[in-house]
């Protein structure tokens, strides 16, 4: 893999566990740690589907059954029910929720309908030098706003 690939892949996956991280500290009741834990991890999780063996095939590929909302709803009410707590469930679900529909919105899409192969894109650039930028800026927005987070901004 060419550094640049590996550059772009290495932003996309901070990005993605930051906005996980923002969402669940700003909109849930979880605390601090716990919150950074379920954000981070959960925001990040759908990507851990770049460890499935190539020959593998659909839906275990890249943008397959980790991104499809049919396994989301399974995850979180797997959390719930490991939990029984609906505040750990609501940041599993902004964790992974956040993931999806970054990436739905990017060029190459997220199954909406799996098991069904097709994928739904609104065709912008979210992991380009733009779209990453207003998602930290939007996630710096819902810590400083809702959080004690980055008391370093006030």
């Amino acid at each position: 893999m060419d550094i640049g690939r590996l550059l772009f892949l290495s932003v996309a996956f901070v990005t993605h566990a930051v906005v996980g991280y923002a969402l669940v500290r700003g909109f849930t009741g979880v605390d601090q740690r716990t919150g950074a834990w379920l954000g981070l991890g959960f925001g990040f999780a759908p990507d851990a589907d770049f460890l499935f063996p190539a020959d593998w095939g659909w839906p275990f590929v890249h943008r397959g059954i980790t991104h499809a909302p049919l396994f989301a709803l399974a995850v979180v009410g797997g959390a719930y029910a490991v939990s029984r707590r609906r505040s750990v469930a609501l940041a599993v679900a902004l964790g992974l929720g956040s993931h999806i529909v970054i990436d739905s919105l990017s060029t190459m899409g997220v199954p909406w309908l799996f098991p069904l192969r097709l994928s739904w894109n609104a065709g912008l650039d979210v992991h380009g030098p733009i779209g990453t930028v207003l998602l930290w800026a939007l996630s710096i927005g819902v810590l400083a706003s809702r959080t004690d987070d980055v008391s370093w901004i006030t």
